[in-house]
């Protein structure tokens, strides 16, 4: 196995790839939803050990990179996938957990080598960033080329959760973002069907974090009304919680994981499973 490291000032993307050197031709880049490169490398070096070269990827919050979700470039994902291709790779893939599953979506819907998605806990529709307007006149999470997408406005979102948490006699993350996410339309969903390549939406119907179950069954409907060319398959957990990823984070914040532990790792590693049996079959 060789590291290559490269960083975002010099190379316009920050990650660490981790090479297997067994002749596969396979390459998959690995995000997740929090900042730097400790979380992705975890992940990149387990598929290492299973043979499949991987990319661990941060794309903000490090040294030239966006500090907020605002206008993330895209752009850094294409150029990911130049740098891998002159390295002799010819399929290349990409999986995210919760926020890095929405981005892994995002980024394959513009990066037309992509040609794998395995998206996890992930969201459906394009919210509007975080951080002031001075900061980049694109005002959704992510831009392409300078463009900025349709997303879904903010709104009075704080009272909108308030209201529901005294409706619903608790407190939930999953409010906040729920009542947020039901203001999106068909124009702000993310354009999966553009993806050049298999998509495989991982959920579970516990997920206290991320209305994931819900907007994987609405990207699917999209694929369907597109007649996608491409393989999809959507993967629910009934037994899981919001951290399906191999290497949960924040477990102590999600009441599903406190009460049902050893359901929610074996979970974890069902759905480990199913990704290794993925990367596996990837034939694109």
């Amino acid at each position: 196995m060789q590291c290559i490291k490269y960083n975002y000032l010099n190379d316009e993307f920050e990650g660490n790839l981790y090479d297997a050197k067994n002749g596969d031709d396979r390459v998959l880049i690995v995000i997740q939803g929090l900042k730097g490169l400790e979380l992705p490398e975890k992940y990149a070096s387990l598929f290492c050990d299973k043979g499949y070269s991987s990319l661990a990827m941060s794309y903000y919050g490090g040294e030239g990179q966006k500090k907020d979700i605002r206008a993330i470039p895209l752009d850094q994902f294409q150029t990911a996938c130049d740098e891998l291709k002159k390295r002799g790779f010819k399929r290349i893939g990409i999986y995210g957990n919760s926020k890095g599953g929405g981005m892994a979506l995002l980024a394959a819907s513009v990066v037309s080598d992509i040609s794998l998605v395995i998206a996890a806990s992930a969201f459906g529709h394009i919210m509007q960033g975080t951080g002031k307007e001075s900061e980049d006149s694109c005002k959704a999470m992510v831009s392409f080329r300078g463009q900025d997408f349709p997303y879904v406005k903010k709104g009075k979102l704080f009272s909108d959760f308030l209201k529901r948490c005294i409706r619903e006699k608790n407190i939930r993350l999953l409010y906040f973002f729920d009542e947020w996410d039901k203001k999106g339309t068909e124009e702000n969903e993310i354009p999966v069907e553009k993806i050049n390549g298999d998509i495989l939406f991982l959920t579970s119907t516990h997920d206290e974090s991320v209305p994931a179950k819900r907007d994987a069954e609405l990207l699917v409907k999209r694929l369907n009304r597109s007649s996608f060319k491409h393989g999809y398959k959507h993967i629910n957990s009934e037994t899981g919680s919001h951290n399906l990823g191999y290497y949960p984070v924040n477990n102590n914040m999600l009441p599903r994981e406190k009460k049902y532990p050893k359901e929610c790792q074996k979970a974890r590693e069902e759905t480990l499973a199913i990704i290794l049996d993925t990367l596996d079959k990837w034939k694109v």
